[in-house]
């Protein structure tokens, strides 16, 4: 349901959220750990840092540091940065001219308003544990 940038960047930041320690942590071990590819993750974590929730350290002992308290972020703050969360309550198909008079409309507005609540009520600090 959610992109797989959006994925990534939960990964990425469960991870952080997890492992927190006196230094920042490379975003090579992220990758690694993650499975996330190397170049797309510096994107990611680029992005994050532009919006205040980590903060970047450059030289021999830099690397990345949460900057707001993982219980404090849920999984739509994160994912919004990465996706448009609407489109999840649009038509399943994406059909742009959906009057919402289908069966899979009136099936998927339920589940696609349990998921953005679940995205909403679940912190970072939440996963990865």
């Amino acid at each position: 349901m959610l992109s797989k940038t959006a994925t990534y960047a939960l990964r990425a930041m469960g991870y952080m959220a997890s492992h927190q320690a006196d230094q920042p942590i490379l975003s090579r071990v992220i990758s690694e750990k993650m499975d996330i590819p190397k170049n797309y993750l510096s994107k990611i974590m680029h992005r994050l840092v532009q919006a205040g929730y980590l903060k970047a350290t450059r030289g021999l002992n830099g690397g990345f540091e949460l900057n707001v308290d993982p219980s404090q972020i849920n999984l739509r703050e994160i994912s919004e940065k990465f996706m448009l969360l609407d489109d999840l309550e649009k038509c399943f198909l994406g059909n742009q001219n959906c009057d919402g008079q289908c069966g899979l409309h009136t099936s998927w507005k339920p589940i696609s308003k349990q998921f953005l609540a679940m995205l909403e009520t679940t912190t970072i600090n939440k996963i990865l544990r």
